[in-house]
């Protein structure tokens, strides 16, 4: 079996992939670092690629920053993931689009960092997709065997 690919374009930015827009004039730095985190996670996993592929059959991990607080030197942040199937099928029937799957619990992480600027955003989203990441391993393994 090839490896599961995983969607990794964040370009279209009418439908992002990694949404950090809550960060404000961290949004770039902060969406790059999600999307390196992302590739970093699977590097190392033999079941998995994101490199592009012919004819890809996978996933795309959607997370998004849905929490962004900063107070004196420190910022705190929380990301909400989902696990959509790829390609996506998209179509003009209604209700056709995004296939999720299902995750038994919400997939969330949240960290807090300290310092002034965009570092501590950084920091704060490279400490969750560090942790959230790995955790959809199994779930996406698992699903394949069904498609």
């Amino acid at each position: 079996m090839p490896p599961i690919y995983i969607n990794t374009d964040n370009s279209d930015k009418k439908k992002k992939i990694y949404n950090a827009n809550l960060t404000g004039t961290a949004v770039d730095a902060a969406e790059d670092k999600i999307k390196e985190m992302v590739i970093k996670a699977f590097k190392d996993e033999a079941d998995f690629t994101t490199a592009p592929v012919k004819n890809p059959k996978g996933y795309t991990i959607m997370l998004k920053v849905t929490t962004f607080k900063v107070s004196g030197g420190d910022t705190n942040c929380v990301i909400t993931g989902e696990i959509l199937r790829y390609p996506h099928t998209m179509s003009k029937k209604k209700g056709a689009g995004y296939e999720k799957v299902f995750m038994n619990q919400e997939w969330t992480g949240k960290a807090a960092a300290s310092g002034k600027g965009t570092k501590p955003v950084v920091q704060c989203v490279e400490i969750i997709t560090e942790t959230m990441v790995p955790k959809s391993f199994a779930v996406m393994k698992s699903d394949m065997t069904r498609r």
